[in-house]
């Protein structure tokens, strides 16, 4: 693997990118910085297999990076990056670019994912079972769900509908998942309904969408400032786990009154985690640089 970074004239931004999709390279990263060393520059950073970061470089040239006052070139191993952010060069928040950019890598589904949100499910049933919370929390900790939520938030802030589609494509299908191996789990396991109703109807829903609309927009603070979001996930992961796994349980008691009730939940959570999303993102894209 092979990390390629280069600075580039805004009027070869666009050929440079084509260059980029044609061979599948892949973590790209456009930055707007504070001071570059040609005018109007562009840091493009990205990652690519040994044979097509070669290719790569090579159209590169041809147009013209890597001249004197026509940006400049640099290509090493994959394990040896650097951040711009780190070196001071750059604003603190992700550009526009590097959000649409970020969100292409979210909306993707890998075999790795799905298996960790089946193993996030069962561990999530059997946290509710025991009424165990280090079990729930592990559950969440393990769950990838918050690509999900910011995707389709990055879509929205974007006014890219594609994008928004695929993120929200991408969310319903692992609640699909979620729901399904719940219901399972409970038509395989003997489970009490007074749990359920511990969980559904003794827990204020205002408290639930309160937790749920701030955490999305932490999350969408915390993913346009280019900083890590992991434990600010384990809270969008509350938000959408354990009411997936409610809704799937519920099915399976046949009890009406806690189907809707679950049902009620999980909407408002999914609804309130991407609008909090939205205006975490929006904010930091709207806040001045100083």
């Amino acid at each position: 693997m092979r990390y390629i970074k280069m600075i580039v004239p805004k009027k070869i931004l666009n050929d440079v990118e084509k260059i980029l999709k044609k061979y599948n390279a892949y973590s790209i990263s456009i930055v707007k910085p504070i001071k570059t060393s040609i005018e109007d520059g562009y840091i493009v950073t990205c990652n690519a297999k040994t044979e097509d970061a070669e290719k790569i470089v090579l159209e590169l040239k041809k147009l013209g990076l890597g001249e004197k006052g026509y940006g400049s070139l640099i290509i090493m191993p994959a394990k040896i990056t650097f951040s711009c952010r780190d070196e001071g060069v750059s604003d603190t928040k992700l550009s526009k670019l590097e959000l649409f950019y970020k969100a292409h890598d979210m909306v993707k589904i890998s075999e790795k994912t799905i298996i960790k949100v089946i193993l996030a499910t069962i561990m999530g049933v059997v946290g509710l079972l025991e009424n165990s919370i280090p079990t729930l929390i592990g559950a969440m900790i393990i769950a990838p769900l918050v690509d999900t939520v910011m995707a389709s938030a990055i879509g929205s802030v974007l006014k890219n509908k594609e994008l928004f589609i695929k993120g929200m494509k991408k969310e319903l299908y692992f609640v699909f998942i979620i729901i399904v191996i719940s219901f399972i789990s409970a038509l395989i396991f003997t489970f009490p309904e007074r749990i359920l109703k511990l969980y559904i109807e003794e827990s204020p829903l205002i408290l639930s969408a309160i937790v749920a609309l701030v955490a999305g927009i932490s999350g969408g603070i915390s993913i346009a400032s280019g900083k890590e979001y992991e434990m600010i996930g384990v809270t969008i992961d509350v938000s959408i786990l354990l009411p997936s796994i409610l809704f799937g349980l519920s099915l399976a008691t046949k009890n009406l009154h806690l189907i809707i009730l679950s049902f009620i939940l999980l909407i408002i959570n999914i609804i309130l985690l991407d609008v909090g999303g939205y205006l975490g993102i929006l904010y930091m894209i709207k806040r001045k640089s100083y």
